[in-house]
């Protein structure tokens, strides 16, 4: 009975000298974090006139010891939120005469996948354009959560020399998301196109309808020669797409490329066309719009009637003549579009 008794009070010994040590470690980590919180805030409140002086002045950044760089990098990020141009490059040059620039990217290759996820999108906020390789590589990192923001810092920085990287990550679904990298390479706006275009004479199929997707949403009218080009050429799917993107850019030469393709050999592509020149919304297509209306395809005969109700009195005079057609289908469509949109003259 001693003996279990002597057991217990050593069991009981060591449970109270274990909380005692968690205890004294806990208060420790405290106050070394207490420690650092302050020095970082003190760090910033010395670094902000120099910095501040960087911007407004030109004058360089100070250098800063190891234990400050956080500090200056936290400062940096806040300005070049603000400011463009050179004002924005005298800061991260700083960063980089400090080494600032080369720890994030070697943070790009940490071990934990937070520390590279963090890396990428601070590199992205700095809109460094030296960070672009690094970040390119990125877009294979085995995490998805560093992939995606590597694709949006890329976007952020707007190097048309991540184009192609972007938009070959639209040919992996199982690594990408379409909308997200289609969403990035729009962010970059018009300075995306002369690398998309390159990747129309891509062998890879799923690489170029992605690219007609996107020229499609960035709107940019340089695009149109080569989209018309995609809608007169054999591949079906990507003849579709086509004339969806070219009703989205609009135009003359659109305009005249879509009035063609409603007499496409495929009804996909006819389908496409027809809703289209809605989008382009010229009334001088609503008489080719009529006279395509009388389709086998359904889709067909549905996107021509939406299209003519968008086309102001021309459009509504035709669906008029139309809900008065032998074909019986086709006075049916032109009825329920009418009805629909309200747009069915009184009388």
């Amino acid at each position: 009975m001693g003996m279990k008794f002597d057991a217990l009070l050593i069991a009981v010994a060591v449970l109270y000298l274990t909380s005692i040590a968690l205890i004294v470690a806990t208060v420790v980590r405290g106050g070394v974090r207490t420690r650092h919180e302050r020095a970082h805030a003190r760090a910033i409140g010395r670094l902000r006139e120099p910095v501040e002086a960087c911007v407004l002045e030109g004058t360089p950044l100070p250098r800063v010891p190891q234990a400050e760089r956080d500090a200056l990098l936290e400062l940096v990020l806040r300005y070049t939120s603000l400011v463009r141009g050179r004002d924005a490059e005298r800061l991260t040059d700083g960063l980089e005469e400090q080494g600032a620039v080369a720890d994030l990217l070697q943070r790009l290759r940490a071990r934990p996948a937070w520390r590279r996820a963090e890396a990428a999108e601070i590199l992205g906020r700095l809109r460094l354009r030296a960070a672009v390789p690094s970040l390119v590589h990125a877009l294979d990192d085995p995490s998805e959560d560093v992939r995606t923001v590597a694709a949006r810092s890329l976007a952020a920085i707007r190097d048309p020399a991540a184009v192609p990287a972007l938009a070959r990550a639209l040919a992996d679904p199982s690594r990408w998301t379409l909308s997200l990298i289609a969403e990035n390479l729009m962010a970059m706006g018009p300075s995306a196109v002369p690398p998309l275009l390159d990747l129309l004479t891509s062998d890879e199929h799923n690489v170029r309808a992605a690219v007609v997707q996107v020229l499609g949403e960035i709107r940019e009218p340089a695009a149109t020669p080569a989209l018309i080009e995609v809608l007169r050429e054999g591949d079906l799917n990507l003849r579709a797409q086509a004339a969806a993107a070219l009703g989205k850019l609009g135009g003359p030469d659109a305009e005249h490329a879509l009035l063609a393709a409603l007499e496409d050999s495929e009804w996909q592509v006819r389908a496409q066309a027809a809703k289209a020149l809605g989008r382009v919304a010229d009334p001088v297509a609503a008489s080719s719009l009529a006279q395509a209306m009388p389709d086998d395809s359904w889709w067909v005969r549905v996107n021509c009637a939406e299209s003519l109700a968008r086309l102001g009195a021309e459009g509504r005079r035709q669906l008029e003549l139309l809900s008065r057609h032998d074909d019986r289908f086709v006075r049916d469509q032109a009825h329920a579009v009418l009805e629909a949109y309200g747009v069915r003259e009184a009388g």
